[in-house]
């Protein structure tokens, strides 16, 4: 085994008694194996890559266990044994490449320096190696890239730089902690590719870290899920997500959406789980609160820990005494409450950004402008919501901050058929925003009911304004008592309700949700999309929902507009991405999501290059550059038609109609096997 970690607990040491962090770890991984780590956040997934490297606090303790690299027990081994082996035998690969990166070194000298510290090779042999590390992880031009520092490449060059890093030593074991979560969908999956690539080649073993379970189970051979610091399930992952049987796996699984949702019209579950407090005497099982399985004379009676059955482990006292505990019914999708009333509308909406500074303009310079949002239209129907799709930098945001009145721009915006301006009074009003960060959004020295009383205050300064945050609080189901509370005090997605609610107290008409379910949890993720969907099912309002996850858009849109550098390249019913025709960079987008639906699996669609400069005024198609079905000179020098396959489906592509429908379907669905008695 690469690594073999058993019975293994660690412990925080607070000034009010120790904290249990991970409580009897126990797992192996094969050479050639990637092992899968899954869980919610706060389930000390990091905590235990920490303690593979030994990169702890110092007021954190590794309190019994062993962990071992190969047959060495490197448990409590030295300082110097530990940095010796880091890098050499195990390397890391963290979520945030920029913070990995030193800004002030070139990305060479990161390679020169790892390679110097860590084998025997001499100045040109470790030049070389760099040079063949660039290389291999598809970079261009290494000689070129091995002078530039981090703030001149993009995120995911920044992040294929540090995979280089990890690979430079040919180390025993890599640990990824959450190495996709900050990339794009496309990205993230080409980045995958080339880590599945690399370690067919050198053989190296893998722990993965990740709370999205698609990536996981794309990954992944097997797959340990973790709870409250205790591992509850683990076995192959084909195996784990087909057929969960610890109800916290089947309740995790159950808040993701899957390609076949398109089939059954699943709604998204919600895991309402929250492990108990890790101090003093523990529950035996850490999950009761929330199983919907719960037996207090079976599970309370003592701590069950993980027995083998059939081809896993599993940590639950009513499956180790045989039973199967049958997976609980999603609930059913929410009508959706829109009609055909046009609520909102914006013509040629264009943003750009880029002022002259004082010394430019004395100079008589010009500045550089970069068109973030070019010429969009669109319309917005009562009850209806409005996905807006694409990777970072094609405008999403960029929009949004213009229709919430926090960013110029040039065109016009009519409301309920009348034109009005993001600025007004009227418009305010009737226009909410929920932006992605609530720690941000939030002012940390309010409580709740000063926050939520704020635009009650402006905008409906007759109600009984305790008696209406009691309801808004209930409404985002919320207890009434948090109205005490302060921002810190809650969890990230009590935050994000709380955002919900803010947006509620106006009783506004449309709102605008910029990125709200990113970096959520699958679980918290599917109760704020389920929240949303119960709101606007009551109250039939409009919601623009922006976001960079095509999985979640079946269970939230009606519509879906793609975007790509600035322009709306694809707009169309939610149902029509099930099939051709599409856009080429939809294509690619919903070639880059993964599911962990055992019974499908996605045509690849890599997109090569990187978004070109949004200075530049580009005379052909927008997605020119990067096209994997490419005409050649016609669509670097002429603007795209507006083809319409469709009603209500538009297209800006040079693409024949007859092509676009000839595209084979992204996502095959295997067909059970029938068996003969």
């Amino acid at each position: 085994m690469t690594l073999t970690v058993r019975d293994y607990a660690l412990y925080y040491d607070t000034a009010t008694g120790p904290v249990r962090i991970l409580d009897d770890i126990s797992l192996d991984i094969a050479r050639g194996e990637v092992l899968g780590l899954v869980g919610e956040s706060g389930s000390a997934k990091s905590s235990l890559a920490n303690a593979v490297i030994r990169d702890l606090p110092g007021k954190v303790h590794a309190e019994r266990g062993s962990i071992c690299l190969g047959d060495e027990d490197i448990t409590r081994a030295s300082a110097a044994t530990m940095t010796s082996l880091r890098g050499k035998r195990i390397a890391m690969v963290f979520q945030n490449a920029a913070t990995t990166l030193d800004p002030v070194q070139t990305l060479g000298n990161h390679l020169l320096e790892t390679l110097e510290r860590h084998t025997t090779l001499d100045a040109s042999a470790r030049q070389a190696r760099a040079l063949e590390l660039i290389g291999m992880v598809g970079l261009p031009d290494p000689a070129a890239m091995m002078l530039r520092f981090a703030h001149e490449v993009s995120g995911g060059e920044k992040q294929r730089v540090v995979l280089a890093l990890a690979f430079a030593c040919e180390p025993e074991l890599i640990l990824f902690d959450e190495p996709t979560s900050a990339l794009d969908a496309t990205t993230a999956a080409t980045l995958l590719d080339l880590f599945r690539e690399l370690q067919a080649r050198t053989g190296v073993s893998a722990l993965f870290i990740s709370h999205d379970l698609g990536t996981v189970a794309d990954i992944a051979h097997r797959v340990a899920v973790i709870y409250g610091g205790r591992i509850v399930e683990q076995g192959p992952t084909e195996a784990i997500f087909a057929r969960p049987q610890h109800p916290y796996t089947q309740a995790l699984l159950a808040s993701l959406p899957r390609p076949s949702d398109r089939l059954t019209a699943r709604g998204l579950a919600t895991s309402g789980a929250r492990p108990a407090p890790r101090r003093g005497e523990m529950p035996a099982c850490l999950f009761s609160g929330s199983c919907p399985h719960h037996d207090p004379a079976i599970c309370d009676a003592q701590r069950v820990h993980a027995v083998p059955i059939a081809d896993r482990s599993i940590a639950c006292a009513r499956v180790a005494r045989g039973e199967t505990l049958p997976t609980p019914d999603a609930p059913a999708p929410l009508p959706s409450p829109r009609d055909s009333a046009v609520l909102l509308e914006a013509q040629n909406l264009s943003v750009t950004y880029g002022r002259p500074s004082l010394t430019d303009r004395l100079r008589g310079r010009t500045a550089l402008q970069v068109r973030a949002v070019r010429d969009i239209s669109f319309q917005l129907h009562q009850g209806e919501t409005l996905a807006l799709v694409g990777e970072s930098g094609c405008g999403k945001s960029s929009l949004a901050r213009s229709l919430s009145g926090l960013q110029p721009f040039a065109g016009k915006t009519l409301l309920g058929g009348v034109e009005t301006t993001p600025d007004s009074a009227a418009w305010r009003a009737r226009v909410q925003t929920i932006f992605q960060n609530p720690d941000s959004s939030l002012n940390p020295r309010h409580t709740l009911a000063t926050i939520l009383g704020r635009p009650l205050k402006l905008f409906r300064p007759d109600v009984d304004r305790p008696a209406e945050i009691a309801r808004l609080l209930q409404r985002v189901h919320l207890p009434a008592d948090y109205a005490n509370r302060y921002p810190h005090q809650l969890s990230g997605g009590e935050k994000q309700r709380v955002a919900i609610a803010r947006a509620l107290a106006a009783e506004p008409d449309v709102i605008i949700c910029d990125e709200i379910t990113s970096g959520l949890d699958a679980a918290v993720q599917a109760a704020i999309v389920r929240l949303l969907r119960e709101i606007q099912a009551a109250s039939g309002t409009a919601l623009v929902f922006i976001t960079h996850d095509l999985g979640i858009l079946r269970h939230v849109a009606d519509r879906v507009a793609v975007m790509y550098l600035g322009e709306m390249v694809e707009t169309c019913e939610v149902s029509a991405l099930d099939a051709a025709p599409w856009h080429p960079y939809t294509e690619a987008l919903l070639s880059s999501s993964h599911s962990v639906d055992p019974q499908s699996r996605a045509r690849r669609v890599r997109l090569q290059g990187s978004l070109p400069k949004r200075t530049q005024d580009l005379p052909g198609c927008p997605f020119a550059s990067r096209c994997p079905r490419h005409l050649g000179p016609q669509c670097d020098t002429q603007r795209p038609p507006l083809r319409q396959p469709e009603d209500g489906h538009a297209i800006l592509c040079h693409l024949a109609d007859d092509t676009l429908h000839a595209v084979p379907p992204i996502w095959q669905f295997k067909t059970p096997e029938r068996t003969t008695p």
